[in-house]
């Protein structure tokens, strides 16, 4: 079956104005005129492009190895969401034949978010370079605040770079720049959760094989503990269980195994998904000044490392 071309850069084209103009769509606080739109468009392009093109050469990780290795997979179908602070839940492609092995499961799995993280990095560290910290009057009224939360990487290179930043009466003015790089860096800790059809998933069962099946719903049970940090984590726990999957579909084991430097790298793209993972991901600032004893561990903990 040929690619749906138009469908496909329908998606696109949706997308890129969705991440666009995500902040202004249809909320009350802003008039929906003309000047509204073009101030918005002027003011956000950056962060438009720098995360379609993250999630586009996130996409090309998994299209290009399953294209090498003669697995048909289709295009991207980007997702636009208008509504919220990122504008999207990221892109997916379809593979529509059975995998062969592990080999090429885990190259097809890793090559997308090894592509985001690169990416994500670069223009995080280049946007935090282009920020701004900025000083609370005693009086803001911050209730309705929307607050983006940190990895131990955002807030430990936000405090290298800009640092030293009190955030009780500071905050940082992100460039647009640094918030593809911080939403860059979400999407690609989302997919390397190590379970089902994500990436992560892919990467775990292709290192680990059959004997994984013995502990994975344990890993499963402590993931649903991140509830308490967020109830983001808790619907994506529902969305793993009915829908994603917890264990990984069976594929038969290559007669050559993984190479070690593929071995490598999937445990480095495992322990970077600790370092990337935002247990508190957007907030509101109301929410925020009432942590539970799980979240004022984490910040004691960043502030700790951000000391060292």
């Amino acid at each position: 079956m040929k690619p749906n071309y138009p469908l496909h850069i329908s998606l696109f084209i949706l997308t890129f104005l969705s991440i666009t103009f995500c902040d202004v769509f249809l909320d009350p606080r802003y008039p929906q005129t003309w000047e509204v739109y073009s101030a918005a468009f002027f003011s956000n392009w950056p962060y438009s492009v720098a995360l379609i093109v993250i999630l586009f050469f996130h996409e090309m990780g998994h299209y290009l190895p399953a294209r090498y290795y003669g697995v048909r997979a289709s295009l991207p179908y980007f997702i636009p969401v208008p509504f919220g602070p990122i504008g999207t839940m990221g892109a997916v492609i379809k593979i529509k034949d059975p995998i062969p092995d592990k080999k090429i499961l885990f190259d097809i799995g890793v090559g997308g978010p090894l592509m985001s993280l690169i990416l994500s990095v670069v223009i995080w560290i280049y946007g935090i370079h282009l920020s701004h910290v900025v000083a609370f009057p005693a009086d803001l009224d911050k209730s309705q605040f929307l607050l983006f939360g940190d990895s131990a990487f955002t807030y430990l290179t936000s405090q290298w770079i800009l640092g030293p930043v009190d955030f009780s009466v500071m905050d940082i003015e992100a460039h647009p720049l640094a918030k593809a790089g911080w939403v860059g860096l979400l999407i690609t800790a989302i997919n390397m959760l190590p379970f089902g059809q994500l990436d992560g998933g892919h990467v775990i069962y292709s290192l680990f094989g059959e004997t994984y099946r013995k502990w994975i719903y344990w890993l499963f049970i402590a993931f649903l503990f991140l509830a308490f940090f967020s109830i983001t984590w808790l619907l994506w726990g529902f969305i793993i269980y009915y829908l994603i999957k917890v264990e990984h579909p069976f594929v038969k084991d290559s007669s050559e195994g993984l190479s070690k430097f593929r071995r490598a790298l999937g445990f480095f793209m495992l322990i970077s998904l600790a370092v990337i993972f935002v247990p508190k991901p957007i907030v509101v600032a109301t929410e925020a000044l009432g942590n539970n004893v799980l979240s004022d561990v984490w910040e004691i903990l960043l502030q700790r490392l951000g000391e060292l």
